[in-house]
């Protein structure tokens, strides 16, 4: 299984890539802001991706609309909306 380095946290987490990784995080209680559920409406489970960015699944309509291409330019992602396939290196912001 894939493993996330949350680098600001000094964490790892392995993760199952049949699940995205708000799922994965919420299973695992890492802190992470949330208030939709996953279904990319509210925008907080920004992960800012340090490295290893091919090991995500492509970029999708959700995460289009609610991240500007300026902050998807500086790896910001929605965990709602990814799954991770290889390792990760990441920041989760602290949930607010």
């Amino acid at each position: 299984m894939p493993e996330v380095l949350i680098k600001n946290r000094e964490e790892r987490v392995r993760v199952n890539p049949a699940y995205s990784l708000l799922n994965n995080f919420l299973m695992q209680e890492v802190p992470i802001a949330t208030i939709c559920g996953g279904k990319a409406q509210c925008g907080r489970c920004r992960i800012k991706v340090l490295a290893g960015k091919e090991g995500l699944t492509p970029l999708r309509e959700p995460e289009k609309k609610r991240l500007t291409p300026e902050e998807l330019a500086q790896g910001w992602r929605l965990a709602c909306q990814n799954h991770a396939l290889r390792d990760l290196v990441i920041e989760i912001p602290d949930p607010v």
